[in-house]
């Protein structure tokens, strides 16, 4: 009996979403700036994903980038979305590893960063992130 209630606890803890290693206050803040992005309150989910980055947030971190490239509800600033895309990236967020390569003017270092973002990938589908 103990066996299975082991077993079973440890199944429900690797059971739990990636978000949730990041902590509560990270993994409000991105919802909350996915809510206001959703409504077309762009600054306003700038500040909240700009509060879950800070946390650690590697989605918040990549979603954030995005808007500073565009200048979505914030200034753009290609310095700054790179700065944020290679936290994420260091983080293994694949999302963020395709995103570099995609903006890299070498293809030789562009497809090492693209087999970076599936080698991610790959451990994600694993879920050893």
């Amino acid at each position: 009996m103990k066996r299975v209630l082991v077993t079973m606890l440890a199944a429900l803890l690797l059971a739990q979403p990636a978000m949730a290693q990041h902590g509560d206050e990270g993994d409000s803040a991105l919802r909350r700036g996915l809510a206001y992005r959703s409504n077309g309150d762009a600054a306003l989910a700038a500040h909240w994903l700009s509060v879950a980055a800070t946390r650690g947030v590697p989605e918040a971190m990549f979603i954030l980038a995005n808007m500073r490239l565009e200048g979505e509800g914030v200034a753009r600033d290609e310095g700054e979305a790179r700065r944020l895309l290679e936290e994420a990236a260091q983080m293994d967020y694949a999302e963020a590893w395709q995103q570099l390569a995609l903006m890299e003017k070498d293809p030789v270092k562009a497809a090492q960063l693209m087999r970076r973002a599936a080698h991610a990938l790959t451990h994600r589908g694993e879920g050893k992130r």
